[in-house]
């Protein structure tokens, strides 16, 4: 059995095999009806493909794990919001030009969208959630003035901290009420659902709200021009000492104004965004074969390579050397 949060109990689900594979055609072709049609590419080494699933009341819970890095394009889906929680490794997701990085002890919410592509560490092993938009729908409806249709929210939101730990605890509450040896309840099953609903609609009251119209709205603009030429400014000197007044200079806002636009944005600091930055250029090199791990961290400002491979692992769920290795 796979290790997974030390807060969560995942007993029932693990006792719950749905599928097992190392054919990429047969993978999608099984995953396709339950998430939405897909392509994936893999990384190096064979595909290993499992998946343990099962249902609540309205919810599909499922754990997903394909061994190697692959990176998953997907035809979107319109009917569910999707909950992916790693319990090891890491998940990039970029969805409607948002691109959020998950790691174990936190959870991304991917609204409904028509695109959206996901990259998945080796080894890594996912806990994914389906809810019904109507659930979602019917959540928002009971609390006056929050958003209720899907294109009103954020594409993608990150649940971590405090809001993680409150978002596991429902979530295990769930999980101890799925009906087990004859004995169903699904009125509990039901309002424990509803509540988890309303847990990621207060993550989602969070996030930055993008337009539904062709032009951009003056909010959703004034958050993306700042930030647009932050990161021109950043990549265009990834290999320079950069501080925060020196971002915030180029987007022509203050150093709180863009601590703010990032935490909205991207769910981190800019100085933690930057680095971010440098660590997927660095990456970048690390898969080319341009240079030795040591010559790379100290071309991207890590002068400290035991600090690089802490952030490289956290970012990226393996060590420089193992992406190296891989070339």
């Amino acid at each position: 059995m796979s290790v997974s949060s030390p807060a969560m109990d995942l007993s029932r689900l693990y006792r719950s095999p749905a599928f097992r594979t190392t054919s990429i055609p047969d993978s999608c072709r099984q995953l396709g009806p339950e998430l939405s049609e897909h392509r994936l590419r893999c990384g190096a080494g064979g595909l290993d493909y499992s998946l343990h699933a099962t249902r609540a009341q309205r919810l599909r819970m499922m754990i997903l794990r394909y061994g190697p890095e692959v990176e998953i394009n997907s035809g979107g889906f319109h009917d569910f919001f999707l909950v992916q929680m790693p319990l090891r490794g890491t998940v990039d997701i970029l969805s409607d030009g948002r691109r959020v990085s998950v790691k174990a002890g936190q959870a991304a919410v991917v609204a409904p969208r028509r695109e959206l592509r996901l990259r998945w560490s080796r080894d890594s092993e996912q806990l994914i959630l389906r809810l019904p938009r109507q659930l979602m729908h019917e959540a928002a409806e009971a609390c006056v003035g929050w958003p209720a249709a899907a294109g009103e929210l954020a594409p993608t939101s990150l649940i971590d901290g405090l809001d993680f730990s409150r978002w596991s605890g429902s979530l295990q509450g769930l999980m101890s009420a799925l009906p087990g040896d004859g004995e169903a309840r699904p009125g509990w099953l039901g309002e424990l659902e509803f509540g988890l609903a309303l847990l990621l609609l207060t993550q989602q009251a969070r996030q930055p709200v993008p337009t539904t119209s062709t032009q951009a709205s003056p909010r959703a603009a004034s958050l993306a021009e700042p930030l647009a030429a932050a990161e021109r400014y950043a990549m265009a000197r990834l290999c320079a000492p950069i501080a925060l007044e020196d971002l915030a200079h180029a987007a022509g806002v203050s150093s709180r104004t863009l601590h703010m636009h990032c935490k909205r944005r991207f769910g981190v600091g800019p100085m933690v965004w930057l680095r971010h930055l440098r660590l997927d250029a660095a990456r970048r090199q690390l898969e080319q074969g341009h240079g030795r791990i040591t010559e790379v961290a100290l071309d991207y400002g890590f002068g400290h390579l035991g600090r690089f491979s802490s952030y490289y692992k956290d970012r990226f769920g393996e060590l420089p050397r193992e992406t190296a290795a891989r070339r």
